[in-house]
């Protein structure tokens, strides 16, 4: 986990961290804020992430927006190979999304 701390802090350079924070959990990454500065933070971690050895997997990677985003996201991640969803998804174990899905996450 501690050999990503020098991606983390590069990467922190590439958006504008009060729209967009990154949350990292060993080597799990995960972003949260203003859809634009997403992308920014996506397009920078594929660019810079293998050179620290760190390759995302945009196959395993879900892009959960509200529903009145979910058109302009789904656009913009255009060919980036994640899910783009405005329901919710499975994440560390917890369950992100709307009422409704959590609701039938926890009944399942």
């Amino acid at each position: 986990a501690l050999g990503v701390r020098p991606l983390i802090t590069e990467l922190s350079s590439a958006f504008d961290t009060s729209a967009c924070k990154q949350i990292w959990y060993a080597d799990d990454s995960t972003a949260a804020g203003k859809l634009e500065e997403i992308k920014k933070w996506w397009d920078s971690l594929c660019v810079r992430g293998p050179q620290y050895g760190y390759r995302p997997k945009p196959s395993k990677s879900v892009l959960i927006v509200k529903e009145d985003c979910l058109q302009l996201a789904k656009q913009m991640f255009k060919g980036s190979g994640i899910k783009v969803t405005g329901e919710g998804e499975r994440h560390l174990g917890a369950v992100l999304g709307t009422e409704e899905f959590r609701r039938g996450y926890v009944e399942d």
